[in-house]
């Protein structure tokens, strides 16, 4: 049978392994799928301009952290950000600040098919509190360890 402190260790070492696995699954999340997760958008949208949209399309853009968006399209387009034109391209990569906000104006004179493709970064206390439930989850199975050790248990 065993002691109530090797109990105590094997509870510290399980809850230790589980904050291991969250807080490895949380990087994993914030590394793969976080970035993706623009909201109200998605990883992106898909545009088309046409005779039925007059060849314009209007799309609004809110960053709740810095977000990286990619234009490209089938034909060279007139690109306006809030108003203001930028240029005539096919491609073309803008970043919106944390907490910012952009209206997106795409104009042309003939059939053009494209994508955004929107990136949020990763805020810096999203990565801390990963690390933080990994270093909780290390520290426990270190002190699994010497508690098992101290009581002469081996694994």
């Amino acid at each position: 049978m065993l002691s109530e402190k090797s109990k105590t260790g094997l509870l510290i070492l399980l809850l230790s392994f589980s904050l291991l696995i969250v807080g490895s699954a949380y990087f994993v999340y914030l590394r793969v799928v976080f970035p993706k997760l623009v909201p109200h958008h998605g990883g992106g949208e898909r545009f088309t301009l046409s005779k039925a949209n007059n060849y314009t399309y209007q799309i609004p853009w809110l960053a709740y952290s810095r977000l990286h968006l990619d234009l490209q399209a089938n034909e060279t387009v007139e690109l306006y950000i809030d108003g203001s034109y930028v240029c005539d391209c096919s491609r073309y990569e803008y970043v919106i600040e944390g907490g910012g906000e952009a209206l997106i104006l795409l104009r042309s004179d003939s059939p053009v098919n494209g994508m955004f493709t929107a990136r949020q970064e990763i805020p810096s206390e999203k990565w801390l509190s990963a690390f933080i439930i990994l270093s909780a989850g290390l520290m426990g199975i270190a002190i699994s360890i010497i508690i098992h050790r101290r009581n002469g248990v081996n694994f």
